[in-house]
């Protein structure tokens, strides 16, 4: 480091120093480059953008059982029970009951706290996929 400056520090490399060291910037000799670097507070780190895979499934599994096509292949796939009649009025519900059902949940919140469940989703989603690749 060559000086410091109000937390301002600048870096000088040089390439002899440095040898035949793979590049993540080229740039030209004497050029100026601004850098942005974000210490890393390895005892508090920073989860605000991460999602647990059981909430993604979570909003998954509701925005699926208002797609008309997921409704299709939940009709098709699962026969239905005579108490859970399929309607026009109906059909995102059922959808949902037949879920909870194939799925062994009593609601889709178990699809964070449940691994089982999450994995049954997982491959519900790739039947899904391949049955859209078929019937389209």
């Amino acid at each position: 480091m060559d000086d410091t400056d109000g937390g301002m520090w600048r870096l000088t490399f040089y390439v002899d120093e440095i040898g035949d060291a793979d590049w993540l910037l080229h740039c030209y000799p004497k050029t100026t480059v601004v850098i942005g670097v974000k210490a890393l507070d390895y005892d508090n780190p920073d989860q605000s953008n991460v999602v647990p895979e059981g909430e993604r499934q979570l909003k998954r599994a509701g925005m699926l059982c208002r797609n008309p096509r997921f409704q299709k292949y939940i009709k098709e796939t699962y026969p239905e029970s005579e108490e859970q009649p399929w309607t026009h009025a109906t059909m995102e519900q059922s959808c949902v009951n037949t879920l909870h059902r194939v799925l062994e949940i009593e609601s889709r919140k178990q699809l964070i706290e449940s691994q089982r469940a999450s994995d049954r989703f997982a491959n519900l989603l790739k039947d899904f996929q391949n049955w859209l690749r078929t019937n389209i």
